[in-house]
């Protein structure tokens, strides 16, 4: 069977969730609060197809003049009035709808699409027309009126409302497409997430996903674990990752295995950001490092590694390494995972440092999510052979031989090796104790290790 014509949005992650795209000759429902983005969304795919050769009618059925919107729009950078002359027609129905009611609205969409050519109309107000409408088995005729026409044009049609308090209202079931922009609020802080109810003729990425406006316009994140699996699993690897510390490639009996994550574990002061730079220290250009940091600046990463003898501004300069810094202050986990994996390909990265797991898991805000989005996050590592070496605050006093990793404590499944860096007290003194927790297939030294943290970093005793 042959598959049916598409017609991309032209934002990537949209289309990537939509599997293609639009379908041609489909009316779909964008539903959202005022403030979500619907008119952003609607016009970014307009820009889009006329960068396409294609043409476009948009119809609003709202008090806002097109000067006003289009004032806004041209804060956007998709957004070029001088390219949309006689490609992006604005009309409004606003008057038509008042004076002749439902049967003059669909007799204008009908009449300015056959005018123009338009391959895609954009009915902003869908709303309104409820309102107008004498009833509503009157406006149910209208949605079913568009859609059709839709269907036998071969045009795509945006049909732009308000959030409902009613979504199994009989028109959502008449369209072929449902696409619902919404607000989340948790714990103080508000999210924006778009989410595909319905696509008849197509399967969909479900679920909700997140998405910014930006001045580029709409950027979607699809969640991690929609997109695990894709990549094919790699071949078993042999081959060891120094972790830049020789007396813990002894114990660890080779060193990380490539392509493996480790989850380095311990409380403040214990040296976990020090044992990562250790390990960042020896990344080469044919191996390079990405190091990415939620709490400590790159400015401050290189004056700590300057202090243990690692210049990382000389790996930076030949290309072995990269450090990146995102503030853990509200930013969205997908977006960064997608940047993360994006920049591994980009760069040929083999090592990779995450230091600080809780600036995912301060982000997540769905309980629960973690396992599943480092489980996505590792799936897709190993498929791009990266060796990684996660780092993780603990709760408890840090006295424990195992202690529990900060809101990670469901994660050793998901982890291949785990080792704990904890402080004890012993003649009135701190001490600084290593072990090896866990490593997968095969022997390791399990004993507990001291260690100081001295110029030359990281020593480990015996």
């Amino acid at each position: 069977m042959a598959p049916l014509d598409r017609l991309p949005t032209g934002i990537a992650s949209l289309d990537l969730i939509l599997k293609g795209g639009l379908l041609r000759g489909g009316a779909y429902i964008v539903q959202g609060h005022p403030g979500a983005g619907k008119t952003v969304l609607a016009n970014q795919i307009a820009s889009h197809r006329i960068g396409q050769g294609g043409r476009v009618v948009y119809l609003t059925l709202l008090s806002e003049g097109h000067d006003r919107m289009m004032a806004h729009l041209a804060q956007m950078s998709f957004f070029h009035p001088e390219a949309l002359v006689g490609h992006l027609i604005y009309i409004s129905g606003y008057t038509e709808l008042e004076t002749n009611g439902l049967s003059g609205l669909s007799r204008l969409v009908r009449t300015e699409v056959e005018r123009h050519g338009a391959e895609l109309v954009v009915l902003d107000g869908l709303f309104a027309v409820e309102e107008t409408a004498s009833s509503s088995h009157a406006f149910r005729r209208l949605v079913h009126e568009l859609q059709a026409h839709a269907h036998v044009t071969g045009q795509t049609m945006l049909l732009l409302t308000n959030s409902r308090h009613n979504p199994a209202s009989p028109e959502y079931t008449m369209v072929d497409g449902w696409i619902e922009m919404a607000d989340v609020r948790a714990e103080g802080r508000v999210v924006r997430e778009l989410e595909v109810h319905k696509f008849r003729g197509s399967d969909v990425i479900r679920g909700r996903h997140r998405y910014r406006i930006t001045h580029q316009g709409i950027e979607v994140y699809p969640r991690l674990e929609s997109l695990s699996g894709l990549q094919p699993a790699p071949p078993l690897d042999t081959a060891f990752a120094s972790s830049g510390m020789p007396k813990l490639d002894l114990m660890l009996r080779g060193g990380f295995a490539a392509g493996s994550a480790t989850l380095l574990v311990g409380p403040s002061g214990t040296g976990k950001t020090v044992a990562s730079l250790h390990f960042a220290g020896t990344a080469t250009p044919e191996n390079p490092c990405l190091f990415l940091g939620f709490y400590e600046s790159p400015e401050r990463l290189r004056h700590k590694a300057s202090g243990i003898g690692v210049d990382l501004a000389a790996l930076e300069t030949a290309g072995a390494l990269r450090l990146h810094w995102r503030s853990p202050a509200e930013m969205l986990v997908d977006e960064v995972a997608r940047w993360l994996l994006d920049e591994i390909e980009r760069t040929g990265a083999r090592r990779l440092v995450v230091d600080g797991l809780a600036g995912f898991q301060q982000n997540l805000i769905e309980s629960g999510r973690m396992g599943r989005f480092l489980t996505a996050l590792g799936n897709e590592l190993r498929a791009l052979r990266v060796t990684t070496l996660y780092t993780s605050a603990m709760t408890g006093n840090g006295q424990s031989a195992a202690p529990e990793a900060q809101g990670v404590a469901e994660l050793s499944p998901l982890i291949d090796s785990v080792i704990s860096m904890r402080l004890v007290e012993r003649n009135e003194a701190m001490s600084k104790l290593l072990s090896i927790l866990k490593v997968p297939d095969r022997d390791f030294d399990a004993r507990i290790t001291t260690y100081t943290i001295g110029p030359g970093g990281i020593a480990l005793a015996g």
